[in-house]
């Protein structure tokens, strides 16, 4: 049976939170997770997010199947932090413009830490691994 079937072996839906205050950013995103999710024949559901705020107060855990926070320096790492602390199991991608978060962020277990700028086949193949490890 499919890792993702729901009752009746219906495959349910991975929903993937962008948060971004970037509306390219978030646009690139969303477009390759859909290029991803075809390739792999999942179905994802994905919900952008410009302001922490309003990601907090959608957040739950086990709502999200994967989060990819791109707000940066420590906005995005105490973002990512907090998710973790609330759902051990949210899979999570961090982009930053500097290193400067990255051992902080595999120590709260990020799946993985991308640099700006950030190529289309690097950004595609972390967001393949958030939908397939």
């Amino acid at each position: 049976m499919d890792a993702f079937a729901g009752d009746a072996g219906k495959m349910t839906e991975m929903r993937i939170a962008v948060c971004s205050a970037d509306e390219r950013e978030i646009a690139r995103i969303c477009s390759l997770l859909d290029v991803c999710a075809a390739a792999i024949r999942r179905r994802v559901t994905t919900e952008a997010f410009r302001s922490e705020d309003r990601f907090r107060e959608v957040f739950r855990p086990g709502y999200f199947y994967g989060v990819a926070v791109c707000y940066g320096d420590v906005r995005g790492f105490l973002l990512a932090r907090s998710v973790r602390e609330q759902d051990s199991g949210c899979r999570m991608i961090l982009l930053d413009d500097t290193e400067r978060y990255a051992i902080r962020g595999l120590r709260i277990h990020i799946d993985d830490f991308l640099v700006r700028p950030i190529d289309n086949d690097r950004l595609r193949a972390a967001l393949l691994r958030l939908l397939t490890d």
